[in-house]
């Protein structure tokens, strides 16, 4: 192997390493941008999940008032029920009384 061709073949060695040098500077800063990038849309995303968590919770709490809204209603319209049938009891009878005093009339 002459001068001349070692030559060469260092230079060509010299270049490729280079190369891969400047390959390995721009992937390490595009690696570097991407996880910036990754960075901020994880912070983004934990900033959306703890908003929606608390959407969440707000409208437990707010079904939670409703169910016992809905559950005194409830109640309530039964107690309604009840007095409705109290009430057409004590209508019959009278119409039996007032019946009998019109049919003891006749």
């Amino acid at each position: 192997m002459d001068n001349e061709h070692f030559e060469r073949q260092m230079a060509f060695i010299v270049d490729q390493q280079a190369k891969f040098s400047a390959d390995l500077a721009a992937s390490d800063a595009e690696w570097k941008a991407r996880m910036k990038k990754l960075d901020r849309q994880l912070e983004e995303l934990a900033t959306s999940m703890s908003i929606l968590r608390d959407a969440v919770i707000g409208l437990t709490h707010h079904v939670e008032r409703h169910d016992q809204k809905i559950t005194e209603i409830e109640r309530v319209l039964q107690e309604q029920a009840e007095r409705g049938k109290e009430t057409d009891a004590r209508l019959n009878a009278l119409l039996l009384v007032v019946e009998r005093h019109i049919s003891g009339h006749q």
